[in-house]
C-alpha cells in the first residue's frame, strides 16, 4: 500500500475535495426535480386501483415516505460525506474490484432502462400533440412515436453529460412550476371528476367524498387488490430503496456539506410521492370518468392532456426529463467504474444513447416494475456497506477487511448478494410474500449472513498496520485532491465578477407571479367562474411565460456567478 502514488489515482475513484460541495439550493432543485417527475404519472395512477380507503392510502404514503428520508440520511447521507465517494468507488475497498465492476455494470444497465422509462413517459405526453394512437403493444407501431423519442432523449443527454452543475441548474426552474402544476392539476379535475360521476361539491365533505369514492377503495372495481395500511408503507418505502438503502445517491450526497441535507430528500418524498401521487389519482381518476373507459388503457400523455390540455403535457415532458436526467448522470458515474479510460462526459453520451434507443420502446412505460427490479436487486449489496460502515467497528471487526487482508475478491459479500437475489426470485416465483415485502426479509438475510460469513473469512483479525497505512495514504490523496480543486478554481475563475443584472432580480420575482397566477385562474374553474377549456388556454399561455422568465433569469445568474470549473 505504502508504494502507491496518489497521482497514479484514476479520476473516478478520488474522494471529491470538499471545496467542491454544493449548496442546499442544488439539492433542493435535485430531489425537487426527479422525485416530482414522470414516475408520478404512473404511481399515482396505481392508486385508483387499490381496494383500501383513502385514509389507509394517505397514511400509508405519509409513513412510507417517512422512513424514506430518514435512509436517505442516516444511511446514503451520512456514508457519503464520510467517504467523499460514489458508491461505485467505495464497493472497491467492500466488494474487491471485480465484484465492484459487476455491480457497476449491473447498476449502470438498471439505470440506463429507469432513464429510458422517463423519456418513453414524456414521448406519451407528445404523441398526444401529434394526434398518434396510444401505443398499446411492448413495440413502437409509429415511427412519429420513435421520432420523438430520439428527439427528447438526445436533449436529456446532452444536459447531463455536463454534469452535476447543469443537472442540478435544470432542475432548479422546473421545480416550482411542477408542484404547482400538480395541484392545479387536481383542483380542475375535481369538478370534471364530480360532473362525469354526477356528484355536487359543496363542501370540504364533499371532495373528500369524491376523493374516497373514485381514487380509493378500488374506485368501484371489484377485482381491486385488496391491500393493507403496511402494503401502502412499504410500497412508498421501496419506490426508492436502490437509492437510499441500496446507497446508490452517494453519487449526489457526496457534494453535500454534511449528512443532514439527507433531509432535503422531503421534498421529493412529501411533495413528490406524497402530495404529487394523491394529486395524479385524482386526475386519472377524472380522465377514467370523462372518456367512459380504464385507467389502464390510458397512457400518462393521454390522462393530463384529458383533464389539463397542453400543461399537462408539458408537465408530463418536462418530468420525464427531470426523471431521466439524474438518472444517466449516476449511470454514466457507475459504467466509468468498467470504462475508465473514457471520460464521464463520454459515458455519458454512450448511455443517453442507449437510453434513447430503449426509450421507443412503449413497454418502458412499466416504470413501477422496473424500480421493484432496481431495488431487489441492489438491496442486499446496499446492506452489506451499511453493516460495514456502521456495524463492524461496533461490534470487533474491522472495516475494510478484504482490502486489508488483499483479496482480490471477497467472497463473504458475492455469496451474501448471491443469496438476497435467489430469494428474491424464489419469493416471486412461489409468492409466497407480497412484492410489497419482499425487500424486508431480503435486507435482513443479508445483513446476518454478511456478519456471519465475514467473521468466518478474516473481518475479526487484526489489522491494525495496514488500517494506519491506509489512513495516511487517504490523507495524502485528500491533500492531493484539495490541491488539484485550489488549481482548477485559479485556472476557471473569471477575471471579473458581474453582479445580477436588473434582468434577474425582475424576472424571478415576475416568475413566481405568474405562478400564482396559474394556481389563482385553477381555483376559478373550481368555483365555476371559468370554462375548463379557457383555462387550458390560459395556463399553457402563463406557463410558457414562466419559464422564458425564469429560465433565462437562471441561466443569467449560473453566466454570471465567478465560475469555478
Amino acid at each position: 500500500m505504502t508504494t502507491r502514488k496518489v497521482e497514479s489515482i484514476p479520476v473516478i475513484d478520488r474522494p471529491i475535495s470538499d471545496k467542491k460541495v454544493s449548496g442546499i439550493g442544488d439539492f433542493l432543485g435535485l430531489y425537487g426535480g426527479e422525485h416530482i417527475a414522470a414516475t408520478e404519472f404512473v404511481f399515482g395512477a396505481t392508486l385508483v386501483g387499490w381496494g383500501c380507503p383513502a385514509t389507509t392510502i394517505l397514511l400509508g404514503l405519509l409513513i412510507g415516505n417517512l422512513l424514506a428520508v430518514l435512509s436517505f440520511t442516516f444511511c446514503t447521507a451520512t456514508i457519503a460525506v464520510d467517504t467523499r465517494l460514489t458508491l461505485y468507488t467505495y464497493l472497491k475497498k467492500i466488494l474487491g474490484g471485480p465484484a465492484q465492476k459487476l455491480y457497476s455494470c449491473v447498476w449502470g444497465i438498471c439505470s440506463i432502462i429507469l432513464a429510458g422509462s422517463g423519456i418513453c413517459v414524456a414521448t406519451t405526453a407528445i404523441r398526444e400533440v401529434f394526434g398518434l394512437e396510444i401505443q398499446q403493444e411492448w413495440y413502437p407501431t409509429s415511427a412519429g412515436f420513435v421520432i420523438i423519442a430520439l428527439v427528447l432523449g438526445c436533449i436529456v443527454t446532452f444536459v447531463a453529460a455536463n454534469g452535476f452543475d447543469a443537472v442540478a441548474k435544470f432542475s432548479t426552474t422546473c421545480v416550482p412550476w411542477m408542484i404547482t402544476i400538480f395541484f392545479v392539476g387536481a383542483v380542475v379535475a375535481l369538478p370534471q371528476l364530480a360532473e362525469a360521476t354526477g356528484v355536487q361539491i359543496s363542501s370540504a365533505a364533499d371532495i373528500w367524498d369524491v376523493f374516497n369514492s373514485n381514487v380509493g377503495s378500488g374506485s368501484g372495481n371489484p377485482d381491486a387488490e385488496k391491500i393493507s395500511i403496511f402494503h401502502v408503507i412499504c410500497f412508498a418505502w421501496l419506490c426508492n430503496l436502490a437509492w437510499h438503502m441500496g446507497l446508490n445517491d452517494m453519487a449526489l450526497f457526496r457534494f453535500a456539506a454534511n449528512y443532514k441535507y439527507g433531509f432535503i430528500t422531503s421534498i421529493g418524498m412529501f411533495v413528490g410521492h406524497f402530495f404529487a401521487w394523491i394529486m395524479v389519482a385524482i386526475m386519472g381518476a377524472a380522465a377514467a370518468a370523462l372518456l367512459g373507459t380504464s385507467l389502464t388503457l390510458l397512457d400518462p400523455g393521454a390522462v393530463t392532456n384529458t383533464v389539463f390540455g397542453l400543461t399537462g403535457i408539458c408537465a408530463v415532458v418536462v418530468a420525464g426529463w427531470t426523471t431521466a436526467n439524474p438518472t444517466i448522470y449516476r449511470s454514466a458515474l457507475s459504467l466509468n467504474v468498467v470504462l475508465p479510460k473514457l471520460t464521464h462526459k463520454q459515458v455519458t453520451y454512450v448511455v443517453g444513447g442507449l437510453m434513447t434507443i430503449l426509450a421507443c420502446f412503449p413497454a418502458m412505460t412499466n416504470i413501477g416494475n422496473i424500480v421493484q427490479i432496481l431495488g431487489w436487486s441492489v438491496v442486499g449489496v446496499g446492506a452489506i456497506c451499511i453493516m460495514e460502515h456502521f456495524i463492524f467497528p461496533k461490534i470487533g471487526f474491522m472495516r475494510h477487511w478484504a482490502l486489508y487482508k488483499k483479496m482480490t475478491a471477497n467472497w463473504a459479500a458475492i455469496i451474501t448478494w448471491a443469496v438476497s437475489v435467489i430469494f428474491v426470485l424464489v419469493m416471486l416465483r412461489t409468492g409466497a410474500l407480497h412484492n410489497n415485502f419482499i425487500f424486508i426479509p431480503e435486507y435482513i438475510i443479508s445483513s446476518v449472513l454478511y456478519i456471519v460469513l465475514a467473521a468466518l473469512m478474516g473481518a475479526r483479525g487484526d489489522y491494525s498496520k495496514e488500517e494506519a497505512e491506509e489512513l495516511e495514504f487517504q490523507k495524502e490523496l485528500k491533500t492531493y485532491v484539495d490541491q488539484q480543486a485550489e488549481e482548477e478554481m485559479r485556472k476557471g475563475e473569471e477575471t471579473v465578477v458581474v453582479k445580477a443584472t436588473g434582468f434577474i432580480k425582475v424576472a424571478k420575482p415576475v416568475s413566481y407571479v405568474i405562478l400564482a397566477a396559474i394556481v389563482i385562474t385553477a381555483m376559478m374553474v373550481f368555483a365555476g367562474a371559468m370554462a375548463v377549456e379557457t383555462y387550458k388556454t390560459l395556463a399553457i399561455i402563463l406557463t410558457v411565460i414562466y419559464f422564458i422568465l425564469n429560465g433565462l433569469a437562471t441561466f443569467a445568474k449560473y453566466k454570471n456567478e465567478t465560475v469555478h470549473r
